[in-house]
């Protein structure tokens, strides 16, 4: 199989930019144990391994089961030491970033309209509803603009992200309809800028990956410096995986409180009147604070989700994490991330 790093290379792309992991005296390193030690079959996790293989698309597949790692795989020149480019699971990062600085005081209330923080953007003649808009809206997902994927590169290819973004329609009332788009996202990356003085990036590091002992290897941002706060960070799986197993254990890791219970409890509350919604294997779908809520199988869970079936799947019920990471071309328009959930569906619960 040709070995190929898929990379998102859009004219708009921004520098990157890279860090190094803080002077935390120690890095996660996951245990190791085998698929039959922790109840797992490994003739039915075989067959997990070697769909993925053949779907061609998918670059890694892990599981972790009662805190250990059983099982993970590489493709297409892909390795456990390799950065992936991580699309939308991005947002997840974010909205624990957003929870960290809730606890620590530098957000007090998410129901705070979000053009306090930006007086300077306001313009004669402005949507009066921009003004009503909160952090709560866009940890929803619940801004008002269209989800459109061109109001996204439209305003990418601008010198000021965030002043575009208010320029963009509102086809609802604020909090009145759920309407996914990751300039809500890059609105909060902007707000967490403002309150700590620092990159949302130098944030992380400092309080959150940084304290479990990952790493992003880069983050993207745009022309004025905030990091794209709904895609392009690059991470190892293997620390992907670690935000699940800490938002697992509420929040802790390591002994760490990373985040608080709280928050975590609050950004895995359905925000969705409506239940029953399915998207093939997953069922009961919703949406918390920038994490997708559902079942596979009947089992909850909560997840982190990419363009193209990059997953961070956790399952509380079951102490069970899956990681995976895909190439996605941006020309294709097959779906993959309905067969790499069926990878889960299909073998990965079935070998319980």
């Amino acid at each position: 199989m040709k070995t190929t790093l898929y990379l998102l290379l859009i004219s708009y792309a921004s520098t990157i930019i890279s860090c190094t992991k803080s002077d935390d005296p120690y890095d996660f390193v996951w245990p190791v144990s085998t698929p039959s030690a922790e109840g797992l079959n490994e003739q039915m996790l075989d067959s997990a391994f070697w769909k993925a293989d053949e779907l061609g698309f998918v670059d890694a597949l892990l599981v972790i089961k009662n805190g250990n790692l059983v099982a993970e795989e590489y493709y297409n020149g892909f390795n456990e030491n390799m950065a992936h480019q991580i699309y939308s699971d991005t947002k997840s990062f974010m909205s624990v970033l957003i929870g960290i600085a809730f606890d620590n005081g530098l957000i007090k209330n998410l129901d705070k309209k979000i053009m306090e923080f930006f007086p300077e953007y306001a313009y004669p003649g402005m949507d009066s509803r921009f003004y009503d808009i909160t952090i709560r809206h866009l940890l929803t997902m619940r801004m008002g603009i269209d989800n459109k994927e061109k109001n996204l590169l439209t305003v990418v290819k601008t010198n000021d992200w965030i002043r575009e973004t208010f320029k963009l329609p509102l086809l609802f009332d604020p909090g009145q309809k759920f309407s996914y788009n990751s300039l809500e996202t890059h609105l909060l990356s902007a707000i967490l800028t403002k309150v700590t003085g620092v990159t949302a990036l130098q944030y992380a590091v400092e309080n959150l990956t940084g304290p479990m002992g990952i790493e992003i290897i880069q983050w993207n941002h745009d022309p004025l410096g905030n990091n794209t706060g709904g895609y392009d960070i690059y991470m190892k799986p293997r620390d992907m995986a670690v935000l699940g197993y800490m938002y697992l254990n509420e929040g802790k890791i390591n002994n760490n409180q990373i985040v608080s219970k709280e928050w975590v409890d609050a950004s895995l509350t359905r925000t969705w009147m409506n239940n029953g919604k399915e998207w093939g294997p997953l069922t009961d779908y919703n949406y918390g604070y920038l994490w997708w809520l559902g079942k596979i199988n009947g089992y909850n869970l909560f997840m982190a989700m990419g363009m193209g079936g990059q997953f961070i799947i956790n399952f509380p019920d079951l102490d069970l994490t899956v990681v995976t990471t895909t190439n996605k071309d941006i020309s294709w328009d097959n779906d993959q991330e309905i067969p790499t959930l069926k990878i889960i569906s299909d073998y990965i619960l079935k070998a319980l």
